[in-house]
């Protein structure tokens, strides 16, 4: 299985100037765990997690990365995962990264090792009904669907995925799609609606 540790060093000898952004991304990784435990959030993060800029959790729910993760928030806009509440899960699998990404959460949200993804918005929640009371509604009143992406997907900018949307692994999102239905695996699908673009080998 791929393992994206072991090429850390030659990385490293490729590229020397991003030695010490790597080592203050570490350290701002074990800020967030110390940070969160005192703010009494329900995170945790594996080995090697590392996060560029500012990192945004809020809610009761839980959120888990797992090891080598990335978190990359000075690029585009700062990652934010919000649960709405306390049963809510947010999981990101080893090696995943995300850069830019939002995330509201009220079930589940499970993202797969390996994958990486941009600034999309992801919900397993309508949030809202269109009925004329829907100010008056909160989200616990709505039913939530689960969010499942698979392992090794890529995921490009400005693409939202709606409630109870699985997609397959190895499969990629183009730009500025809209997801409201499952996507299968090995799949390049873009567009709103989405399509099916080409089968990946």
């Amino acid at each position: 299985m791929l393992d994206p540790t072991k090429n850390f060093g030659k990385r490293l000898r490729k590229n020397p100037h991003l030695f010490w952004p790597a080592v203050f991304s570490w350290l701002r990784g074990w800020w967030y765990r110390i940070k969160f435990r005192l703010l009494g959030k329900r995170f945790r993060a594996g080995r090697l997690f590392r996060v560029y800029g500012p990192l945004n959790v809020t809610g009761p729910g839980s959120v888990e990365f797992g090891q080598n993760c990335l978190i990359i928030s000075n690029a585009i806009k700062p990652v934010c995962i919000r649960t709405l509440a306390p049963e809510a899960q947010v999981k990101l699998g080893d090696h995943a990264g995300l850069n830019g990404t939002s995330i509201q959460c009220v079930s589940q949200v499970e993202i797969g090792e390996l994958s990486n993804i941009a600034d999309a918005y992801i919900t397993d929640t309508a949030a809202h009904t269109l009925g004329p009371q829907r100010r008056m509604e909160g989200v616990e009143d709505l039913p939530a669907r689960p969010v499942l992406i698979g392992r090794n997907v890529w995921i490009s900018v400005s693409v939202v995925i709606l409630d109870g949307v699985r997609v397959g692994d190895n499969s990629v999102l183009g730009a500025c799609s809209l997801v409201r239905e499952d996507v299968p695996a090995n799949v390049f699908a873009a567009g709103n609606p989405l399509r099916i673009i080409r089968h990946l080998e």
